[in-house]
């Protein structure tokens, strides 16, 4: 098909190295999660430079042509799948309070943000810490169980991106504490 009045100089809405050097992690931390968490980043943004720049026919995992409208999901595929790494690159914990009714006890919650089934933002990870009065008698909540919830909802979000991912690919189950694991 011929598609009539295109021309290659006009400018793209979607500028791809714009929205790379955007979306790109600020620091490198190391150890063996951030270095899964950056080398699976690499191979996104490669990929995702690769798909954009071939000028063959595009096929999906079954073999079957991509249609336009097909190409056009995958870009937006590959934009998420970089926007949620860089959630957790830049984790952002908010922290809420839960009241309990029967006793009226204050408890703090962490939360984070991840993409939900609609592509928008959504509080998805949370994590009760415990009542304000004996978390934060101070008003502080401690260093060391920040740390502890950070790790604990990074390990989360990273799990949820494979289940997101591999969601149709049939390579995720569930644990017996009905936890995400990868097969």
């Amino acid at each position: 098909m011929q598609i009539p009045h295109f021309s290659k100089s006009w400018k793209p809405v979607f500028n791809v190295e714009l929205f790379l050097d955007e979306n790109k992690p600020k620091t490198i931390r190391s150890s063996r999660f951030w270095d899964d968490v950056h080398l699976e980043y690499d191979e996104v943004v490669d990929e995702f430079k690769k798909f954009i720049c071939c000028e063959d026919e595009i096929f999906d995992n079954k073999g079957n042509r991509l249609t336009p409208i097909d190409i056009y999901h995958a870009i937006e595929v590959y934009k998420l799948r970089i926007l949620k790494m860089m959630l957790i690159f830049n984790l952002r914990l908010y922290k809420t309070y839960n009241v309990n009714k029967k006793t009226g006890e204050r408890y703090i919650v962490m939360r984070a943000f991840w993409f939900g089934d609609d592509n928008k933002l959504v509080r998805w990870f949370s994590k009760n810490i415990g009542p304000e009065s004996k978390v934060a008698p101070n008003g502080k909540i401690p260093t060391h169980l920040l740390d502890s919830i950070e790790e604990d909802i990074l390990e989360r979000m990273w799990d949820q991106y494979h289940f997101d991912l591999d969601r149709d690919g049939g390579e995720i189950g569930f644990d017996n504490d009905g936890n995400i694991v990868l097969l």
